[in-house]
């Protein structure tokens, strides 16, 4: 078990470098598998889900080096195997991308299936067999080949980030003109739609909920540079408005943020740009007021984003609302503050992805000597709640952090955060 020792309720201060996208490094690595070519990835960041997939890419017979911290070059020219190994893979929710690279190169793929078993899946099983992809299971692994597989028309029945991102890397090598509609349209998807075709991948957007695809039989070595963590620009803008603080952001596409701003601007904080890839954020004496946002696709607020904008709310003053999708143990974060007297009613859907709404009285005063990180998505929002509060907390697992986000502890340590580890 690892312990940190936070006492919360330090003004943060000074500048803070933003990582390279987690979302799109993983998927980006992953497609580096069409090339034999070496392939150079700069902005990478070093987290510890990137660290499990590249274990994997190494089973399957790539070679990847680091050159330094956040550059990484790859080499897929001696590949031995089509199978990720089940302990590397059941656990990985990027497993299944896998897919698309590995039956371009050996015309099949075994993929282990996760924990939670199928029932999450049928987005990508949808999408083989609209492409013709032969898909048998057995009790740990699925798989697959395409000997008969074909270009066509993938509808998406829910936008999804993931799913769109398999469709895009099951596609890409087939022959004829593949058409993928209700695309995810997230800054992610974008980065690996550019990856692509900087490898010589043909991929249009039509508009910006479909893609064109006309499939490619060679790709070529590239060097690339992964965008900027969205969420964790989120992150920071939050925490320097709950501890009083003034931080600049930097690192940033001002373009990628309208979302942001526009909150900002509702909730009438203190930002400036002072530069385009330089955001600054600070808090000047007084009550933060409440406010209402609804997750949407992006450009919007994405629900990513929604357990940041929660922990703000419990730092303003009077009701706030927000309006989000229910799905399985998304809201564990939610009654573990209510635990620490936080005051927090959820209305949930009975199905996944319903609509769901939630409602939030601040500011809180948080009530707690221990906050145990147990869900590597929630953990930053517990980590920011205990930032902004007056207590002097024990962190558990806080290492599930490094799953999230690039030297979290150090970087909110480096702007004057009190914290130590046991």
């Amino acid at each position: 078990m690892d312990i940190l020792n936070l006492k919360g309720g330090k003004p943060l201060f000074g500048e803070v470098e933003i990582s390279g996208a987690k979302n799109s490094a993983l998927k980006i690595i992953i497609a580096s598998l069409f090339t034999n070519e070496d392939v150079y990835i700069s902005n990478v960041p070093r987290v510890k889900s990137l660290e499990k997939e590249i274990q994997i890419l190494e089973s399957l017979g790539s070679k990847v080096e680091w050159l330094s911290f956040n550059y990484l070059k790859i080499n897929n020219s001696k590949l031995i195997s089509s199978k990720i190994p089940l302990e590397l893979g059941k656990n990985l929710n990027t497993s299944f991308l896998f897919a698309g690279p590995l039956l371009y190169r050996f015309g099949e793929a075994t993929i282990p299936l996760p924990d939670t078993g199928t029932e999450n899946i049928e987005r990508f099983i949808e999408t083989w067999s609209s492409l013709n992809i032969e898909i048998n299971f057995d009790s740990n692994f699925i798989y697959l080949r395409s000997d008969n597989s074909k270009a066509g028309r993938v509808e998406i029945a829910r936008a999804s980030h993931t799913a769109t991102d398999n469709a895009i890397l099951s596609s890409i090598f087939l022959n004829g003109e593949t058409t993928i509609i209700n695309t995810s349209e997230e800054i992610e998807i974008k980065d690996l739609v550019n990856f692509c075709n900087s490898m010589g991948a043909s991929i249009e957007y039509e508009n910006k909920r479909v893609l064109k695809i006309k499939g490619q039989r060679h790709f070529r070595g590239t060097e690339f540079n992964v965008v900027s963590d969205l969420t964790e620009i989120v992150f920071f803008t939050v925490a320097a408005l709950i501890t009083n603080g003034n931080i600049i952001i930097k690192n940033i596409d001002k373009g990628s943020i309208s979302f942001l701003i526009s909150f900002l601007n509702k909730i009438e904080a203190n930002f400036e740009f002072t530069n385009n890839s330089e955001l600054r954020v600070w808090r000047k004496a007084g009550e933060l007021n409440g406010f209402e946002v609804t997750a949407t696709t992006y450009p919007g607020i994405i629900s990513d984003y929604i357990p940041y904008f929660l922990i703000l709310a419990l730092y303003s003053s009077g009701e706030s609302k927000i309006n989000d999708l229910t799905y399985r143990d998304k809201f564990d974060y939610v009654y573990q503050l209510n635990k620490y007297q936080a005051k927090i009613k959820i209305f949930e859907g009975n199905k996944d992805f319903e609509k769901c709404e939630i409602y939030i009285k601040g500011p809180v005063k948080l009530n707690c000597e221990k906050i145990n990180i147990d869900s590597y998505s929630s953990g930053p929002a517990l980590f920011l709640a205990a930032l902004g509060s007056d207590l002097d907390v024990d962190i558990i697992n806080y290492s599930k952090l490094d799953f999230v986000f690039e030297n979290l502890v150090e970087k909110v340590v480096k702007l004057g955060a009190d914290v130590k580890h046991d």
